[in-house]
């Protein structure tokens, strides 16, 4: 008998193809309801394309990872060990997202190239627990401080902007050297302040750019930077530090006051059908495939009830070179940022397919509760 059972062994381990076919039939289960996020502990070696495609599938999607995670990486190029990142449960593989325990994380490992890892030690402070355990990194917000400052808006285009205007660098450069590419971050620069508005030291205020017009919607003031002011001067003169950039930031460009403020949240948006669409009508420096982290501008007004965290859906119309048209396709997804009276700005925060331009139709899908 005990031979008959060594045999039967050595069948099995020499011949898996045989135990394939003899092997019962897995019993069917119902499979779990997808986690609402889902988490991964960085481990050396790690990077976030790796990341996106064990998790999306699709490794150029770690955009959307880095997006989900900019509260705790500031630089895409650099995650550490110990680091907690947040991933949408419904973006998430199924096979995988079975996999997540109660507490969202997933047990399993990543495989990367050893030869080229992009995450070093920590730096002498742990932000979370191993999987299982709990975390102390806080949820990722629906809406970050740096994305608000940053986003494009629309105003009134029939009246002057009020603002004041960048003179130019407190620091000359030697010899008479100078860049095109304008001052950059640090840099003590002179500017006027906005008609009106008395600034004193610590006060900030906003470089844009106010030369686009969106016909009949309004100007688009698009910030370039933050500067604190350093000292106040005679006749409206001040002198400011750049202590957040967005773009080139140049003589002559416009001075404006920071205006309303948000409360950031971790609350997300319900997904659902809502009687609200508008078309796209500005993508922030018309690239030729604008991609994740763009900024748009929706013509959906403040009166139609839009809040900052609301999701639209672009939709591509199918239209082709003969003019017909077919079924709606949908394109990207876009978070809402900034609401004026007269649009939407938002960012893209998910794509399926190439095309992103003017004109697109969008509705709202998602809406915050």
């Amino acid at each position: 008998m005990r031979s008959a059972l060594i045999v039967a062994s050595l069948v099995a381990v020499t011949a898996p193809e045989l135990r394939a076919q003899v092997a019962p039939a897995p019993a069917t289960t119902t499979r779990a309801a997808a986690p609402a996020v889902v988490k991964h502990t960085v481990k050396r070696g790690d990077t976030l394309w790796d990341i996106a495609r064990f998790y999306l599938k699709d490794p150029f999607r770690w955009p959307e990872v880095f997006h989900a995670n900019t509260d705790i990486v500031k630089n895409p190029h650099w995650i550490y060990p110990g680091q907690v990142l947040t991933i949408d449960g419904a973006a998430v593989k199924p096979e995988v997202a079975a996999q997540a325990n109660d507490q969202g994380f997933v047990v399993a490992q990543i495989r990367t190239k050893a030869q080229a890892p992009t995450v070093f030690s920590e730096r002498g402070v742990s932000t979370a627990a191993q999987p299982g355990g709990s975390t102390t990194v806080p949820p990722a917000l629906t809406v970050r401080p740096g994305e608000y400052a940053a986003a494009p808006y629309v105003v009134d285009g029939s009246v002057p902007v009020p603002a004041g205007r960048v003179i130019g660098p407190v620091d000359v450069p030697a010899l008479g050297l100078s860049s095109d590419a304008g001052s950059k971050l640090f840099d003590r620069i002179r500017i006027t302040a906005p008609p009106g508005a008395s600034l004193s030291v610590g006060d900030r205020v906003v470089v844009a750019r106010t030369n686009s017009t969106i016909v009949d919607v309004g100007r688009v003031i698009e910030p370039t930077g933050i500067l604190r002011i350093d000292s106040v001067g005679t006749g409206g003169t001040a002198v400011g530090v750049i202590v957040s950039q967005f773009g080139a930031i140049v003589p002559d460009q416009a001075i404006v006051l920071p205006g309303r403020s948000f409360e950031s949240t971790t609350v997300r948006p319900v997904a659902g059908t809502y009687p609200v669409s508008a078309k796209l009508l500005w993508v922030q420096g018309s690239p030729r495939l604008p991609s994740v982290q763009t900024y748009v501008i929706l013509g959906a007004r403040e009166a139609a009830g839009v809040r900052l965290g609301d999701q639209f859906t672009l939709f591509d119309d199918g239209r082709s070179s003969d003019g017909a048209t077919a079924p709606l396709t949908a394109t990207a997804i876009v978070t809402v940022i900034r609401v004026t009276p007269f649009a939407t700005t938002g960012i893209v925060v998910h794509q399926t397919q190439p095309e992103i331009r003017a004109g697109m139709p969008s509705r709202l899908t998602a809406r915050m509760p």
